[in-house]
């Protein structure tokens, strides 16, 4: 029934998606405001600018090449292409071997598709007039604002993604159950969950919550993989509850109050981990905590009610050809591989322990090669034609001209006042020319270029010294535009990381240890997690180099990674702990530990691969920072799926012994008696 509901509210999640930096920035900072006038009413947009660029490979350009860019001015104006207005006239280089116009795009509202159609049709007229021209060694790039931005919106992808998802959960059941019909439940159950979970989130959304592209895109991986998770664990413990009782009634019942508690820790740390996403200033982080917890409480809620219902209704059918049936082995402790990792393990714990340990800090190493960037080139996949056409435009104009800096003065600044502000801009460092711009809301400005890179560490302090320069002058004064925005955001993520790990781990330390009611197992765990998480982010930062060729990271990628990883790493030692605290019921805790792991090895791994499936499902988006966060949860939920859980967590207890329970494990012995002697 709430997915009958959600449905028609998740089809109108785009339309309350947020992309503009109001969405993104803390409000209050120059750039946040300079923004505002810019864009007062986020349906009404500012017009965006492209920038085509000329060039023939560093060569200068001939009068005949300048004859072929003039006409493709000449052709853009007359184009007709809906949103396009005048070109500016053509801009030689200094050193002749490049060129360029610019012009402006106006789309109507913010959803719609006259910058991309303008941007393809531009790009498609080019290279039509480059062909009758007979011009093959000049090459053109439509380039700038626009052209930047439809190489890194890849559209409507929501639906994309549900199908990727679809097809890669539906793949790793199959191969899970080797049944033709099982598979088919806890999908749909996901997809009945990831529909509700839209639908919460479009009404956070009317809420007052900023709901970015990321957000959604992030929403949809999340929910399919924790929904399948979920179902993964109850249904193995359903099928060992099926060897024991002939009714599948009182094995669901028996099943769901199995796995339960530990089903509500997993989802429990997960949503605790991502609230803590309240305190973030980015006001898009800030609004993906709540979204994406509601999610995990929808995919949990759904996976405890409509997965047993749709169980007991289709009965033990459902398990063909394998089904389960009292008498036999229930094949908790019957699984050959997983026997035979955990022996093992019981056999060299030191060995185990050791080894993952080593290798986790070595993997972290290759944390040296990952460096952070404000160039949103950096989000764009690399050779995508605005690339090209920047990079042609770094080299062979003033580095700042493609991407100036906006200064706003008061509204009852008069022209000497103008001038003088225009003056303490060109003294300082950095800055390579000043030029009366339009009016913001009745507002004069002023263009600032820079001399520098506009995104680089000297134009970060440039920026932070003109905005105190012109502050002297006027505290109204306001310094905004592009490298300012993408600057501001750097700052604000760095803080954010600063605040909100703190609290993760913190968040996360606390549940665990009330639910295995001990203090030394938690951070025991929680140690596990943090190295897990540095070795995979040094794989992660070799991938993205020289597996994809990104470039700098955004500074706001480690916080998503971090609470993923975090949160969800900690699902599967929670899965692993919680067994092995029930089986140390009737066992020591040596015993406890490989009956746990052998029980839970094949459930918790394949748990594991889809959730890193469906996160590896973001890598197919033209957004390069929602891709490398898909591709490195995606590696670390496997690292610590295959080798923390596995190895290094059973070898730790195993060493540390009763310790771990630790101050419970004083009366682990009389309770085990007590409990051996009940279930006997």
């Amino acid at each position: 029934m709430l997915a009958v509901v959600a449905t028609p509210l998740a089809d109108r999640l785009g339309d309350v998606e947020r992309n503009d930096a109001a969405a993104y920035l803390p409000s209050g900072l120059d750039s946040s405001q300079v923004a505002q006038l810019a864009e007062p009413d986020p349906d009404q947009p500012d017009a965006e600018s492209v920038v085509v660029v000329f060039s023939r490979g560093g060569e200068a350009l001939t009068q005949a090449d300048l004859a072929a860019a003039q006409d493709i001015r000449t052709q853009a104006a007359a184009s007709g292409l809906t949103g396009v207005g005048s070109p500016s006239e053509v801009q030689v280089s200094e050193d002749k071997a490049a060129a360029l116009f610019s012009v402006d795009i106006q789309p109507a509202h913010e959803d719609d598709d006259v910058v991309a159609d303008a941007v393809d049709g531009l790009r498609a007229d080019i290279k039509s007039a480059l062909g009758k021209a007979d011009r093959p060694d000049l090459e053109a790039q439509v380039a700038g604002e626009a052209g930047i931005d439809v190489d890194n919106d890849g559209g409507d992808v929501d639906a994309a993604l549900m199908l990727t998802s679809m097809v890669i959960v539906a793949i790793l059941l199959l191969l899970t159950y080797r049944s033709p019909v099982l598979w088919l439940i806890p999908l749909i159950g996901a997809i009945l969950a990831v529909q509700v979970a839209r639908g919460a989130a479009y009404g956070l959304a009317r809420a007052g919550l900023s709901v970015t592209d990321i957000s959604s895109a992030i929403l949809i991986v999340l929910v399919f993989g924790a929904a399948t998770d979920y179902a993964l664990l109850l249904l193995n413990r359903y099928r060992e509850e099926l060897a024991r009782y002939d009714d599948r009634h009182e094995a669901i019942a028996e099943a769901l109050r199995r796995t339960t508690p530990a089903l509500l820790a997993s989802a429990g740390t997960v949503t605790a981990g991502l609230l803590c996403l309240l305190v973030a200033d980015l006001a898009g982080l800030r609004g993906l905590g709540p979204i994406a917890a509601s999610g995990v409480v929808v995919a949990l809620v759904a996976m405890l009610t409509v997965l047993p219902a749709l169980l007991v209704c289709c009965g033990r059918w459902l398990l063909w050809p394998r089904v389960p049936r009292p008498g036999a082995d229930r094949g908790a402790d019957q699984h050959r591989i997983w026997r035979g990792i955990a022996g093992v393990v019981d056999r060299v714990p030191r060995f185990a322990a050791l080894m993952v340990t080593l290798l986790l800090a070595g993997a972290a190493v290759g944390l040296t090669s990952l460096t952070t960037s404000a160039d949103p080139l950096d989000k764009v996949p690399p050779g995508s034609e605005s690339v090209t056409g920047q990079r042609v435009l770094q080299e062979h104009f003033p580095q700042g001209v493609s991407a100036p800096l906006t200064v706003v003065l008061p509204a009852d600044t008069d022209s000497g006042e103008v001038s003088q502000v225009s003056d303490v801009a060109k003294d300082v460092s950095g800055v390579a020319a000043v030029s009366a711009d339009g009016d913001l809301e009745g507002r004069r400005t002023l263009s600032v270029e820079l001399s520098v890179d506009p995104y680089g560490d000297e134009a970060r302090q440039t920026i932070k010294t003109l905005r105190n320069e012109l502050h002297k002058q006027d505290d109204g004064i306001l310094v905004g535009g592009t490298p300012a925005v993408q600057n501001d955001y750097q700052d604000a993520a760095i803080q954010d990381t600063e605040r909100i790990v703190p609290l993760v781990l913190a968040a996360v330390t606390i549940i665990l240890g009330l639910l295995l009611r001990s203090i030394v197992a938690p951070l025991m765990l929680m140690a596990t997690v943090i190295l897990s998480f540095a070795g995979s982010l040094g794989i992660s930062a070799v991938v993205f180099d020289r597996g994809f060729g990104f470039g700098g990271v955004a500074g706001d990628m480690f916080i998503y990674i971090f609470v993923f990883l975090v949160a969800l790493g900690v699902d599967y030692n929670i899965f692993l702990m919680e067994r092995i605290r029930e089986e140390r019921r009737y066992e020591g805790t040596r015993a406890a530990v490989l009956k746990g792991l052998t029980a839970t090895g094949g459930v918790i791994t394949a748990a594991g691969l889809v959730l890193a499936g469906t996160f590896s499902a973001l890598a197919q988006l033209p957004d390069v920072t929602v891709a490398e966060v898909g591709i490195a949860v995606g590696i670390g939920v496997l690292v610590d799926t295959l080798l923390v859980r596995s190895f290094q967590v059973p070898a730790l207890v195993i060493l540390l012994g009763d310790r771990v329970w630790w101050p419970t494990r004083r009366k682990a012995v009389a309770a085990r008696e007590e409990a051996r002697e009940t279930h006997s």
